[in-house]
């Protein structure tokens, strides 16, 4: 059972994380680029597929969960403990870049070019997607080489 509870984490999680950082980093690129109209139409679904991507992140956990009880691994375990952080800096960066990019889409809604340039290029906003992908490239390499930092 323990093979197919971790078979089912594992492709939770991946859906979870392709459905939460995928369409930002897209979102992003197009804020950069300053048309207002396909920011507009490329956010439509970005709240139903916050949706989606949280419940795959809360059936991801759940089976994860299952996965070690099933498999006798130690919730405790350093490479765990660290993955878990950067679950906890991953979601909330998510958080806060999908905050900032409803901003800018706000902002084309009510004609606010100027606005929409400014709040796009703004500096903060290439840092949180640059920490996206690195938070994320850093726990996929917890989750495989399971490290023991202390």
């Amino acid at each position: 059972m323990f093979v197919l509870f971790k078979f089912l984490h594992i492709s939770a999680m991946f859906a979870a994380t392709s459905l939460a950082v995928g369409p930002i980093v897209v979102y992003y690129l197009i804020a950069r680029s300053g048309d207002a109209s396909a920011l507009r139409t490329g956010m439509k679904f970005d709240q139903a597929l916050e949706r989606i991507a949280g419940g795959f992140y809360g059936v991801g956990v759940v089976l994860g969960l299952v996965a070690a009880a099933s498999g006798n691994l130690d919730l405790t375990a350093p490479w765990l403990l660290i993955a878990y952080a950067l679950v906890i800096l991953l979601i909330a960066n998510n958080f806060y870049l999908s905050g900032r990019l409803r901003q800018i889409k706000e902002a084309t809604s009510s004609n606010g070019d100027i606005r929409v340039e400014k709040l796009s290029r703004a500096p903060a906003r290439g840092l949180s997607v640059a920490l996206l992908g690195l938070f994320t490239l850093a726990l996929v390499y917890v989750m495989v080489a399971k490290p023991a930092l202390f």
